[in-house]
């Protein structure tokens, strides 16, 4: 874990977790940077962006409306430069 000051590079546990239709993604950055908040199938594919761009240190909080997709195991992957947290949503309808 990359530790800087008070906050590390941290993807938290989704929240509800399984989820319909929505869940919470908490995450925490050591230092302002570009980051790739996606989710992704079972494959390995992109389904959806949540979030792309700059974030400034510190606590973040993005809700995952999966209203369109289907039933199934998903994985949440916060990325920055090459530091990357995965979490895995279950998506029940």
């Amino acid at each position: 874990n990359l530790e800087l000051g008070p906050h590390s590079f941290d993807l938290k546990e989704l929240y509800p977790n399984p989820f319909n239709p929505s869940t919470e993604i908490n995450f925490s950055l050591p230092l302002e940077s570009y980051v790739k908040l996606s989710a992704y199938d079972l494959r390995g594919q992109e389904v959806d962006m949540i979030f792309e761009g700059i974030q400034s240190i510190g606590q973040h909080s993005y809700t995952w409306d999966a209203s369109d997709f289907p039933s199934g195991v998903y994985y949440i992957r916060l990325q920055s430069g090459n530091m990357k947290r995965t979490q895995k949503a279950l998506l029940i309808k």
